[in-house]
């Protein structure tokens, strides 16, 4: 019997880093679809700006803590990189969830999600670039269909969609893709130091626009229980991203971190007894479909 290749425990060992990607960058889609669920109803009990700013404070003390805890070597182009990246997805956030309170939410995903989705993909395979088989290529198509499906809205909403809401959905989706392509570009001996980073510039932004605006930052017990548990679930999805796309591909760990719309509507049918519309349900296959697929690479 022929010895086996001298690779084989190499090949072993990298399959085992790309399940394990996988399941973080899954596990971060739960995190963030509950986080933006919780934050879409915290801005219909507070101010926009209030949850926006409480939240990011509380996930810059958390990710402070944890850094200090798991440590690592940053340097200044990780840093530098973290920001931007926190520039662009506090923009993104801020577009979502102005568009959750007023209840836009199976208008804004579908396209938010492409493109938060299609962007990286686009970079990952163009630019970097990143080699893909044929069943990954699959599964990723799958996945963008799924995420166009999970928030499919009824045609007569659809066909009210008007330009500013296009324009938040466009947005939206381009900050989270370059909130996702920054961090990728960090050094993964850096920790989570980038997200500090990211969460100073957050912070920063919105503390400016508070000011700026003159608004007095204000919630009730129930909003600030939610702010809380947006803030805790945002901050730990991004802390599981960073990790999952340092051991995987950016084009597959970004297309799965994209399904986080499937966690929002979940927690929308059992909290709020709303009903799945047909498109969605077949959402959810494809999202299933699609994993499989990723996973088979």
């Amino acid at each position: 019997m022929a010895p086996p290749p001298r690779d084989e425990p190499r090949s072993c060992e990298a399959d085992t880093l790309t399940r394990v990607s996988l399941t973080l960058a899954l596990s971060a889609a739960v995190l963030w679809g509950v986080g933006d669920f919780c934050g879409g109803l915290a801005t219909r009990r507070s101010p926009l700006l209030t949850v926006l700013l409480f939240s990011h404070l509380l996930g810059l003390v958390g990710m402070i803590a944890a850094s200090l805890l798991l440590g690592g070597s940053v340097t200044a182009g990780d840093l530098l990189l973290g920001a931007i990246g926190g520039i662009a997805g506090a923009l993104g956030v801020a577009m979502l969830y102005r568009s959750l309170s007023v209840g836009l939410m199976t208008l804004i995903a579908p396209v938010t999600g492409v493109i938060a989705a299609g962007l990286p993909v686009i970079v990952g395979i163009l630019i970097l670039p990143e080699r893909l088989s044929i069943t990954t290529v699959t599964g990723i198509l799958v996945a963008l269909a799924a995420v166009g499906l999970l928030g499919g809205a009824p045609a007569s909403v659809a066909a009210r969609i008007d330009p500013v809401h296009l324009a938040l959905a466009v947005g939206a989706g381009i900050g989270f893709a370059g909130f996702y392509i920054a961090l990728s570009r960090t050094s993964g001996d850096a920790g989570l130091w980038p997200l500090v980073a990211a969460r100073c510039a957050s912070v920063t932004m919105f503390g400016l626009a508070t000011v700026a605006g003159r608004h007095v930052p204000r919630t009730n017990r129930p909003g600030g229980a939610l702010i809380l548990a947006a803030g805790l679930f945002d901050v730990t999805a991004n802390a599981l991203y960073v990790v999952a796309v340092h051991g995987g591909v950016l084009s597959i760990v970004a297309v799965l971190v994209s399904l986080y719309p499937g966690a929002t509507i979940a927690c929308a049918l059992i909290l709020l007894r709303e009903r799945l519309q047909a498109t969605q349900i077949a959402g959810v296959a494809a999202a299933l479909v699609a994993v499989v697929l990723i996973s088979l690479r």
